[in-house]
């Protein structure tokens, strides 16, 4: 193995780190991933970028560009209980989310200004991430969301879910050692459903918003 450097985090970005560690609340990780945005060793950016562009539905997405409209609320709880756009009203409204706010990020501007291509996937990626929740049947608990952004790390790489993955774990090591075989579960389930399933990345699931929950989690091997 070719020498590796001693990493050296910026202080901003070490400060953060210890904050985050030392919080228990579940949105610690976005001041985090967004201070890595800005202060995290331009190699490791690099490659996160690398890994974006070149995972298998990156070039299919990339010419595409495909992006949704804000989801009707009222058409999506008018639709056939089971269906996929009647389950996500359903999430929506259990979890108290607007769903016109779920489009918005400083996430995407971080990663555009990285590269038009970076931010493209990055703002498709959290137009996606409500409804993986509600494709994989992960809740939106602590835990649920380990799993989810584990799940969404195995299918394409990106840096606030890589985030999560790493530091719940040492979060556990230094504070809470005895949930630590809890914690691993949850990575280790959401990551082995993303590599076993189909890519979703690419998928119009907007377009699929009337047909059943079940069927499609059949058809892209979520069961």
């Amino acid at each position: 193995m070719a020498h590796l450097k001693s990493p050296e985090l910026a202080p901003e970005l070490a400060q953060g780190l210890l904050e985050s560690l030392a919080s228990w609340d579940p949105r610690a990780s976005v001041p985090l991933a967004l201070n890595f945005m800005r202060n995290g060793d331009e190699s490791a950016l690099e490659g996160f970028d690398t890994l974006a562009r070149s995972s298998p539905v990156a070039e299919e997405m990339l010419k595409e560009r495909y992006l949704s409209p804000v989801p009707d609320t009222d058409y999506l709880g008018s639709l056939a209980e089971g269906s996929l756009g009647r389950e996500f009203a359903r999430y929506l409204c259990d979890n108290n989310l607007d769903v016109n706010l779920l489009r918005e990020s400083a996430f995407i501007e971080a990663h555009s200004a990285r590269s038009e291509d970076v931010g493209y996937l990055a703002e498709r990626g959290f137009q996606l991430h409500d409804l993986f929740h509600v494709l994989t049947g992960f809740d939106t608990t602590p835990l649920g969301e380990v799993r989810v952004v584990s799940f969404t790390v195995a299918q394409i790489p990106s840096p606030y879910p890589s985030m999560i993955i790493a530091t719940r774990p040492l979060q556990m090591v230094l504070y809470k050692p005895e949930l630590l075989p809890v914690v691993m579960d949850a990575v280790t389930e959401g990551w082995a459903l993303g590599r076993r399933a189909k890519p979703l990345m690419a998928v119009h699931w907007e377009e699929c918003w009337a047909r059943p929950l079940a069927e499609l989690r059949e058809e892209y091997g979520l069961l």
